[in-house]
């Protein structure tokens, strides 16, 4: 039976993130209470509501192989699928290690609102490499958060600590991450298309992704290109054992003062902040 679960520790980083910034403990201690007026809070998507096939994926932004499937497969889906109105694309938040800094991040984007969630989403992937880089030479992290919320309206320090302290916003990633356990997810990324897992991993590649998307919505599947099948890699999925304990995402900080960066993930359990 497992001691800790996800949902916590996704909670316990989002107070070890805030801490990190200055923002948590602070003044009168309601930090837990804090709420971001236009924040987004509910289940994230792009695409038509009413879209013949949803596509749900659980990823993290600070997972590689995360990053290597929104840039082989999830970037067509959208141009193919989405705009097309043939696919509702929702994406839940399942953080990897380090897990304030990923927790942090997804905060931000929800602060941002939900016409910017995803833009946000787009950079935080884009820097990826970049912030962990940061994260591990004990450089600033916060400030490249911090800038990574000013390029999306989020300028003032003041707003930027609130934006962690939401409560609003914890719960809503805690949301995400019980949705993804309850369905089974243990690594990232993971994807269900109309509350199906796919099987096998094809749908790691994008010919694996069109076949099962056009089986969802009844189409023949296009013809196979034979050169690029060969050179298509399959990205691969970051597994987590959700029985590990968070406890090394607590020696993680934003501030130079700490090079550590974390190792476990989080896990979960009441999504109801601390």
């Amino acid at each position: 039976m497992r001691a800790i679960t996800r949902r916590t520790a996704v909670l316990a980083a989002s107070l070890l993130a805030m801490a990190a910034c200055g923002a948590a403990g602070e003044g009168n201690g309601n930090s837990s209470s804090a709420n971001t007026d236009g924040a987004a809070t509910g289940d994230m998507y792009i695409g038509e509501e009413d879209a013949p096939v949803t596509l749900v994926e659980y990823a993290s932004w600070t997972c590689p192989h995360c990053l290597q499937f929104k840039n082989d497969v999830i970037a067509k889906v959208k141009e193919e699928y989405v705009s097309t109105g043939k696919v509702k694309f929702v994406f839940r938040e399942f953080p990897t290690a380090p897990a304030n800094i990923t927790v942090a991040g997804f905060a931000i984007a929800r602060c941002a609102g939900e016409d910017k969630y995803f833009d946000v989403l787009d950079e935080l992937f884009e820097r990826q490499m970049a912030i962990i880089s940061i994260a591990r030479d004990g450089g600033q992290v916060k400030a490249a958060l911090q800038q990574i919320a000013a390029n999306h309206g989020i300028t003032d320090p003041a707003a930027f600590d609130q934006c962690l302290q939401d409560s609003g916003i914890r719960k809503s990633i805690a949301a995400a991450v019980g949705q993804g356990e309850d369905a089974g997810v243990t690594g990232t990324p993971t994807v269900f298309i109309n509350g199906e897992e796919p099987d096998g991993t094809q749908w790691r590649t994008w010919e694996g992704m069109q076949t099962a998307l056009n089986e969802a919505l009844g189409e023949d599947a296009p013809a196979a290109e034979p050169a690029a099948a060969e050179s298509e890699t399959t990205a691969p999925t970051e597994t987590s054992d959700p029985a590990e304990t968070p406890a090394a995402a607590g020696e993680s900080d934003m501030d130079a003062e700490s090079g550590d960066t974390g190792t476990s993930e989080p896990a979960s359990e009441e999504p109801t902040p601390e």
